[in-house]
């Protein structure tokens, strides 16, 4: 691929790139500025694109350190109450569970969604899915389990204790798999 095709195509995945940058800002305006310094990283260094991974790896490689300096630099500004407050969105996980901690009605099993058509259209549920949630608690659980980071680290980005930390992942974790269960798990298996 020449360098002309390669600067249109890393152009070409930019909506993908604002999406996944939305979600863990939750500001657009911040989120597309990350992107622009991504994509203007990404042009800048095209030539050192070797094709070992695919474009779009690539891409969200560079995305995710962009997203990490933003996240880094909120995270030395002080937090408002509002900040505060928005967290709590949160849906109410316990009435999933009864007395003992056991499932009220066990979840359905889920299909493997690894295979093509699927696996963009699991993509796009999980997208969904993580826009419900609020802000620290998709930014933490994305930083947690999408960027594989420390916990610590995690927790110095959202401002946020150990223990909360471990409270918001795991709410996430509960209202991703409600919402997964509503919109991609049907009885028979099959998206809706």
């Amino acid at each position: 691929m020449d360098s002309s095709e390669l600067r249109t195509e890393i152009v070409r995945h930019r909506a993908d790139l604002l999406r996944i940058a939305t979600i863990q800002l939750r500001d657009p305006h911040l989120a597309e500025d990350v992107v622009q310094e991504a994509l203007l990283a990404a042009l800048q260094s095209a030539e050192t694109y070797e094709g070992r991974a695919k474009l779009k790896t690539w891409l969200v490689g560079i995305l995710k350190f962009k997203v990490l300096d933003a996240l880094r630099s909120r995270a030395r500004s002080p937090r408002t109450m509002t900040d505060l407050e928005a967290e709590r969105g949160t849906t109410d996980v316990d009435a999933l569970f009864d007395e003992t901690g056991t499932w009220r009605e066990k979840p359905r099993e889920w299909e493997d969604p690894t295979h093509g058509t699927r696996q963009r259209d699991f993509d796009r549920v999980l997208e969904r899915c993580l826009e419900k949630l609020p802000g620290v608690a998709a930014q933490a659980f994305v930083l947690r389990e999408v960027f594989e980071l420390e916990a610590e680290e995690v927790c110095s980005l959202v401002s946020v204790t150990r223990n909360h930390l471990n409270v918001l992942l795991y709410r996430a974790r509960m209202s991703l798999r409600r919402c997964l269960d509503l919109h991609w798990v049907a009885e028979e298996g099959a998206t809706t």
